[in-house]
């Protein structure tokens, strides 16, 4: 993937190892708005950390298990976006994404879904996506609204954050869905 330039602000951008310092600097400065919705921050603890995850996610990519980008905003590293947990039988995937403080609520990560769902439904082949999120986790959700997703589920206790059992909301998207509103 080259870098995919959505509008005059955001691209999304293949994520490198070289994207680790980058990364790891806007984890630690948004340890607290991440770490109630996102149980890795803890764990990425260092740029080395945050360099692991890098090499193991590009391995994966290039198995086909998952596909992963960069958001940048005017230039900046913004957060991540990513669709994990690719069944390649099955033909779906989950979506994953955050974003730091400062480039939330301007309307970036939904403009990168809406990217992502075209990279996934027309060059990965999917049919569907999952997207899953706290409960209480209104932002993300909201992302998930947007473009419109539906519902499927509110799973009990399913996901585990900072050591307690939360609450999950299971959206998805099939192709068929994403492809009618293309059209309309």
């Amino acid at each position: 993937m080259f870098i995919n330039i959505i509008d005059q602000h955001l691209s999304l951008k293949p994520t490198e190892v070289a994207d680790a310092e980058p990364l790891f600097d806007l984890v630690d400065q948004n340890r607290a708005t991440l770490k109630p919705w996102m149980p890795w921050v803890d764990a990425t603890a260092t740029v080395a950390d945050e360099r692991h995850f890098i090499e193991d996610m590009l391995t994966k990519q290039a198995h086909g298990h998952v596909f992963i980008a960069t958001l940048v905003v005017d230039g900046e590293v913004a957060g991540m976006i990513d669709i994990h947990n690719i069944d390649l039988t099955n033909h779906r995937g989950e979506v994953g994404y955050w974003l730091g403080q400062a480039y939330t609520g301007k309307g970036y990560m939904t403009k990168a879904l809406e990217r992502l769902e075209e990279i996934a439904f027309t060059e990965l082949d999917l049919h569907k996506l999952a997207l899953g999120a706290d409960v209480h986790n209104q932002a993300s959700r909201a992302v998930a609204l947007r473009r419109q997703y539906h519902l499927d589920a509110t799973l009990p206790e399913n996901i585990l954050v900072n050591g307690t059992y939360r609450d999950e909301a299971i959206y998805s998207l099939t192709v068929d869905e994403w492809s009618k509103r293309r059209d309309d």
